[in-house]
């Protein structure tokens, strides 16, 4: 959309030093996108008004004449005082018809333009042809830029231009003008900056400018025409509003109208059909005017027919559909409504009479109709984003003022005719000052508020409370205000579905007040992180150690198991929550230990796999106990975390050392203080003597035991297996230690490998805490080999231990280590009965 400075300026005074990119960048931080600004007398820079004082032959060339021209004295800067004085050029003009007195366009040294209309632009400057000085150029239309607007001419006459010579050839026709091209797509929201006059409001709220009103002169009732108008659908149309006119006479618009209209991008028709489009640029309200003789005096909008057809002013024919609204004179339609005017009965040099509508068309409606024509329009643009009905009434006073001024013989022939049968309420919205800075982060004061609102067209007055739907956040706590709480009133052209809500008032007095003084700041309060959860923490570590440390491989299982792998197992059936209605029917019982899953897990895998390692954390589904998943007493069956460990490897190695190392690395790099004790009573599938509780704090929180043969082969296992099981949900109830790092040993290790005999019956976890006890310097203890068999006694085992004495303050000596030793082979002497080998 096209925007001319000196219209805007009409209706509000501009601060004489706010440049025209200044005024651009401002429109475009606070309300629309400024897309480029066009000064229409840059082209004409340095060409001026003169008048040819004497004509002579050049004495070097036939077609060349030596002008004299008077250019008057050194031209106003645009908006000062037209040319005057006198000044005489010497001029070498080709131009076959210059005379004495003509009134020309004079190019003076500096001026671009084109020889003869053609080729690229060039720089006048003084020079000599044929001999003689030349300080210009005496331009013909073609040469400056003017063929279009002005006519082709071989030498431009001015004599019908009123203006003193010197003056700018800009301002003597009217192209000193500076226009806006505002991106279209941005006043999607605001049909009220459609006109010239609203953008002129917009511009004296920025610039803090006294605002013109818009009076156009009263319409006096006039007599000579009966004027009806039926509207049978409301809802389309608002607001209808008719005069008519007579003695009217078509004919050309007056020079300064059509400059108008053409910098607007508005070709001119006629009088009649500029003054429709002249006020709808202006106020942003679309006219239409009809010639009365054809319309006759009856107006009826109605919805169209099915199929009913019209040739509109694109001389093409649309077929129409009940959805589409149509002007008519109670036959024949006259008008697409909101789109375009029909044919018939357009405005013509013959007519005398006319009938102005200003009416108020439903958005939806328009714009459906406009889609489904695929006909667009200035009108339509502007109706289909929902104009203000109360244009209605200043576009109709405005347009029959200007017919007057253009056609002095007319006047009004009809009364006013204003269908309005649902006028709108006025709307409000309350909100306070502290809201408005709280939502923006700002301290814009209270007068500065109601100043920016007030300048917008918006009433302000004190309201008595706040809506409970805007309250501050924090109200009611002490100290807590909503500040000054005020109504705010809004201007029925921002009504349009444009400012309805507190947020958009306070959106308004953001963009004036100025975006670009809202600093961007970081939170001032304290930000608090949320309680992280110590079962998950304690399960990312425990999958962690296992995984990445361990080289185990986790598995995720279904929790439902088979009656009989409970039976094998030693495991009471009634202890277990039965489906009614399970996924598999071999597989009814839900899970109360991850003991069946580690079975079938090694089952499925160890003839695939020389080492099986694997693990998993999941939830178990205890029966016999209730849950306290609501803090007081919850009614599912608890519902704990367990961890689930199973290794076996290929050979005769015993599968619960290596099980033991890595339930003992996964708790210590836990933060948990792990000891291991003989089981008393070791399940049915356990082996009676390599079962263990595991310690955690000296409590148990789960068992470790390799499984007995013939269990391993009733489930089709044929190779040694350990499994572990610790409650990971209690475990996570404990408080951790933290990870203490000591420094590296400054001192070496002493290194010693022992051998010996113990009955069958002996656990290495009894042995090893022993020997532990035994020795306050020992550091490292790997139990390496078990044997039974030639060379051992019957009942007995022989194992083999790799042991590390470390002192703190020295390197130890020989016989140091050897007490060490000594205490060891005492202690399995005397409390196991051991035999030592080596």
């Amino acid at each position: 959309m096209l925007i001319s400075k000196k219209w805007v300026s009409e209706f509000v005074k501009l601060p004489p030093a706010l440049l025209d990119k200044e005024l651009a960048s401002r429109i475009t931080l606070s309300t629309v996108e400024v897309e480029s600004v066009k000064d229409q007398a840059f082209a004409l820079k340095h060409i001026v008004v003169g008048i040819i004082k004497s004509v002579s032959t050049h004495p070097n060339a036939d077609k060349l004449q030596v002008c004299q021209v008077d250019i008057g004295d050194t031209p106003p800067a645009r908006g000062g005082a037209r040319g005057g004085g006198s000044r005489i050029v010497q001029i070498v003009c080709g131009g076959t018809n210059v005379a004495v007195g003509m009134k020309v366009a004079v190019a003076l040294p500096g001026a671009w333009v084109r020889w003869h209309g053609e080729g690229e632009l060039v720089e006048i400057k003084k020079t000599k042809l044929r001999g003689e000085d030349s300080e210009g150029m005496i331009c013909s239309s073609q040469e400056i830029g003017l063929s279009q607007v002005e006519g082709d001419h071989e030498i431009r006459n001015l004599g019908d231009v009123d203006a003193k010579v010197g003056t700018p050839l800009a301002m003597a026709l009217g192209l000193d003008d500076v226009i806006f091209d505002i991106e279209h797509k941005s006043l999607t929201n605001r049909p009220d900056l459609m006109g010239h006059y609203g953008m002129a409001r917009e511009v004296a709220a920025l610039t803090k400018s006294k605002l013109a009103k818009y009076e156009p002169k009263k319409i006096t009732t006039g007599k000579g025409m009966n004027l009806n108008v039926k509207v049978e659908d409301a809802q389309a149309c608002p607001r209808y509003m008719a005069v008519a006119m007579e003695r009217v006479i078509v004919g050309e618009s007056p020079d300064w109208m059509k400059h108008r209209l053409e910098a607007c991008g508005v070709r001119s028709i006629n009088n009649v059909v500029d003054v429709t489009n002249y006020v709808m640029l202006e106020l942003g309200q679309p006219m239409h005017a009809f010639d009365a003789d054809i319309l006759g005096g009856e107006i009826v909008v109605r919805a169209a027919h099915a199929k009913e057809k019209i040739t509109a002013l694109d001389e093409k024919t649309y077929v129409l559909d009940s959805s589409m609204l149509l002007i008519t004179d109670g036959k024949k339609p006259m008008a697409i409504a909101g789109v375009m005017g029909g044919e018939g009965s357009g405005v013509s040099e013959k007519t005398t009479k006319i009938v102005f509508e200003s009416a108020n068309f439903n958005p939806v409606s328009v714009r459906k109709t406009s889609m489904k024509l695929a006909l667009r329009s200035e009108s339509s643009a502007r109706f289909e984003k929902s104009l203000d009905p109360n244009l209605c009434e200043l576009a109709l006073r405005r347009a029959v003022e200007l017919m007057r001024k253009l056609s002095p013989g007319a006047n009004v022939a009809s009364k006013v005719i204003d269908v309005y049968p649902h006028p709108p309420k006025p709307s409000h919205v309350s909100l306070s000052v502290d809201l408005v800075n709280q939502r923006l982060g700002t301290e814009i004061p209270a007068k500065n508020m109601e100043e920016i609102l007030t300048r917008l067209g918006f009433a302000v007055k004190a309201a008595p409370r706040l809506p409970p739907s805007l309250k501050l956040r924090g109200a009611g706590k002490p100290g807590a205000t909503g500040g000054r709480v005020v109504q705010v009133t809004i201007p029925s052209w921002r009504a349009t579905k444009d400012v309805s809500i507190a947020e958009d008032v306070i959106e308004e007095i953001a963009r004036v007040w100025g975006y670009e003084k809202i600093e961007s700041t970081l939170p001032s309060f304290s930000i608090v992180p949320s309680a992280q959860d110590p079962l998950r923490l304690l399960v990312r570590d425990i999958r962690n150690t296992l995984s990445v440390g361990l080289g185990c491989t986790e598995v995720y299982r279904y929790a439902f198991v088979a009656p009989d792998m409970l039976r094998t197992l030693g495991f009471a059936l009634e202890d277990h929550l039965k489906l009614a209605n399970p996924l598999a029917e071999d597989r009814p019982y839900l899970c109360q230990s991850l003991v069946p899953n580690m079975f079938d897990t090694v089952a499925i895998n160890h003839r695939s796999f020389p080492v099986v390692s694997v693990f998993e954390i999941a939830r178990v589904f205890m029966g016999n106990r209730k849950g306290d998943e609501d803090g007081q007493g919850g009614t599912l069956p608890a519902q704990p975390y367990h961890l689930g460990i199973a290794y076996s490897a290929q050979g005769d190695a015993s599968p619960i050392v290596e099980l033991r190392q890595q339930v003992e690395t996964t708790l210590l790099s836990a933060g948990f203080d792990v000891s291991f004790h003989e089981m008393e009573k070791p399940g049915m599938w356990m082996h009676p003597s390599r079962a263990t509780e595991i310690l955690v704090n000296g409590k148990k929180y789960g068992m470790l035991a390799e499984v007995r043969s013939d269990v391993a082969q009733t489930l089709g296992i044929d190779r040694r297996v350990a499994i572990a099981e610790m409650n990971v949900t209690m475990l996570a109830a404990l408080e951790r230690a933290s990870t203490i790092f000591t420094p590296i040993p400054l001192y070496p290790d002493a290194k010693r490998d022992i051998a010996f005999t113990v009955g069958e019956r002996t656990t290495a976890f009894a042995l090893e805490s022993a020997i532990r006890k035994a020795s306050t310097l020992l550091v490292e203890y790997v139990l390496f080999d078990v044997y039974r068999g030639k060379g051992v006694e019957e009942g007995r085992k022989s194992m083999a231990v790799h042991m590390a004495f470390r002192s703190l303050e020295k390197t130890l000596e020989a016989h140091e280590v050897e007490e060490e030793m000594g205490k060891i082979r005492l202690v399995l002497e005397e409390e196991f009965g051991a035999t030592i080998r080596s």
